[in-house]
């Protein structure tokens, strides 16, 4: 179940956009559908600015040297040294703990190279599997909302987070 991560590039999104072009995807995240033809590479100029900006830093999470999904910190706060995780692994993956694993990585990645101290979650409360990644990363549910984006309005989602692991 090794899994690592690395900043996301034009290099991944040959599969990349396979993988996010699944409808099954789209149902509990952000990334839309139909997956635009050239979204993937879009994405990876995107994601390299906001990164040049520290503004976001989104990785490719890889098996070997497959792609396997994306984790993402996004919405950083740098005055309150918070941030928010994003994560959707591909279908054929799924349930292999990869989620999981790229999660803590990030987490890892937020808590110690970025010195945030605090990273929130948001997850629709029909993805229970979504959840369970985030509790089993050490993440904690703070409360229930009603999703206010458009494409989820309404649903029941949970909000988690996790604080960086006190000082040694």
């Amino acid at each position: 179940m090794a899994v690592r991560i690395e900043p996301y590039g034009v290099e991944h999104a040959p599969a990349f956009q396979v993988l996010a072009a699944d409808p099954r995807i789209a149902a509990t995240t952000l990334v839309p559908h139909p997956y635009p033809p050239d979204g993937a590479v879009e994405h990876a100029h995107r994601v390299a600015e906001a990164r040049q900006r520290r503004e976001a830093f989104s990785f490719a999470v890889l098996r070997d040297s497959d792609v396997v999904g994306s984790c993402s910190l996004l919405h950083l706060d740098w005055a309150a040294r918070e941030g928010e995780i994003g994560y959707w692994i591909g279908v054929p993956y799924w349930g292999r703990g990869y989620a999981t694993a790229a999660v803590r990585l990030v987490s890892g990645y937020g808590f110690e190279a970025l010195g945030l101290r605090r990273i929130v979650a948001e997850v629709l409360a029909v993805n229970r599997a979504s959840a369970r990644v985030l509790e089993a990363a050490g993440y904690r549910r703070e409360r229930t909302f009603a999703n206010a984006n458009a494409r989820h309005a309404g649903a029941e989602t949970w909000g988690y987070a996790r604080s960086a692991p006190a000082a040694a």
